[in-house]
This record gives C-alpha cells, sequence and structure tokens, in this order.
C-alpha cells in the first residue's frame, strides 16, 4: 500500500510507503517513552516522590558505560536534569625522561557513572535507555545502592589528588589475589585482581556485587590486601 502527496508546486508526486510512515511513527512514540522514563530520574522527579513518601528513598546508583563514553552519558543526563557523577583525577604534569608530560584529566573509575535518583521501574528503564549505558549495578529491579558517605570521601580524595599520576606507592599484588577495595561506590567489596597496569597505577578487579561479579577498572591505591 502506498500513499501519494503532492509537494508545493512541484509537479512530480512523492510516494511514501505505509510500512515506512508506520516505523517512523513507531520511532517517534519510542524515542517519546524514552524521554518520559527518563525524566523519572530528574532532579524535580526526585524531589516530588521524595516529598510525597511514597516512592523508595533516593540515592547513588551505578551506571555500567561503555569505557570512554563516561562523560558523554554524563553530559546526556544532565541535559535531562539528572543528578550525575563521574569523579575525575586533576591535569597532573608527570616527568619522564627529562621530558615533562601533561596527563590530561580522567575518571577515577573507568566505565561507571553515578547518578542519584529514586530507584523506582520507569527511571531505571529510563536511565537504561540512554546510549552507551551497558546496564546497571546489581540489575534494575534491585539496583547496588553506593553508599553516600563513601561517595563524598572519594569525591574528596580525587580533588585533593590522591589519584593523580605518579602517586601510587610501591605495592605486591599478583594476578588473581583476592583483595578489598577501599574508596568510591565499590568500598568495603572483595574482588580479584585480573590485571595490573604499574606503568598507570590502574588494575582491573572484578568486584563481587552481591555474588555478581562485577568487572571495575581503578587506581591501585582504591585496593588493599584482604
Amino acid at each position: 500500500m502506498t500513499m501519494q502527496f503532492r509537494k508545493g508546486d512541484l509537479r512530480g508526486m512523492i510516494v511514501v510507503s505505509a510500512e515506512a510512515w508506520a516505523k517512523s511513527d513507531r520511532a517517534a512514540s519510542a524515542n517519546r517513552m524514552r524521554i518520559d522514563h527518563l525524566s523519572m530520574a530528574s532532579r524535580r522527579v526526585v524531589a516530588r516522590l521524595e516529598a510525597e513518601g511514597d516512592a523508595p528513598k533516593p540515592g547513588w546508583f551505578c551506571l555500567r558505560v561503555m569505557t570512554g563514553c563516561e562523560k558523554a552519558v554524563e553530559k546526556v543526563l544532565s541535559a535531562a536534569d539528572v543528578e550525575t557523577l563521574v569523579v575525575m583525577t586533576n591535569v597532573s604534569k608527570v616527568v619522564k625522561r627529562g621530558r615533562v608530560r601533561i596527563i590530561a584529566s580522567r575518571p577515577v573509575i573507568r566505565g561507571y557513572v553515578l547518578v542519584r535518583c529514586c530507584p523506582v521501574p520507569a527511571a531505571m528503564m529510563g536511565l537504561l535507555q540512554v546510549d552507551d549505558v551497558i546496564d546497571i549495578v546489581g540489575g534494575a529491579i534491585r539496583p547496588y545502592r553506593a553508599d553516600a558517605d563513601s561517595i563524598s570521601r572519594f569525591k574528596k580524595m580525587a580533588a585533593e589528588g590522591k589519584y593523580d599520576p605518579g602517586t601510587v606507592k610501591e605495592h605486591s599484588f599478583e594476578l588473581t589475589e583476592r583483595v578489598r577495595v577501599t574508596d568510591g561506590p565499590f568500598a568495603s567489596f572483595p574482588a580479584i585482581i585480573i590485571a595490573i597496569d604499574d606503568e598507570k597505577a590502574l588494575v582491573s578487579v572484578e568486584v563481587d556485587i552481591f555474588g555478581r561479579p562485577t568487572p571495575v577498572h581503578m587506581h591501585l591505591d582504591q585496593i588493599e590486601k584482604m
């Protein structure tokens, strides 16, 4: 089936298939639904739900995102009035072989964006529909709630330069070693080391969150021996 429309004074006809028209309409409806769901995680709705007292209390939740897309996801969420946090290192100068290198600011924990909202189903669905968001730590039904005090300390230590290049001490960690996370949203959880980058002072671990292994890339100073 096709539908024909005249455009202005043009003699030709624009032919649009009913299937294409329906597909475009479905895409527009899906986009409106995505925006509506994401608005449920906005500061405005969080404040309203908190005042009404019917919804779960707001808290900090962890979005797992594509590595390198942390700031892009944060920008999209901020534009939707969602309270977000990506804790960053400071811009640093490192002297190597007599040359000074400027190290750009980067996320302390790569691949994650923190979001403060009420964990209602619509908000979780909206967050999952954002481009480059892979998952919600703990799952959308019972998402892991990060400790607010730990988040505050994490921000403070990052601002003071604890995770900046060149600040790491000598370590004796080994691959497959079982350790404990000390800082950040995953503080106090056990983890297993799966990779160590001595040059950049970074470590990749699998954090055991309620029985679910969660891959996390962080600074070596964020783990300790058990």
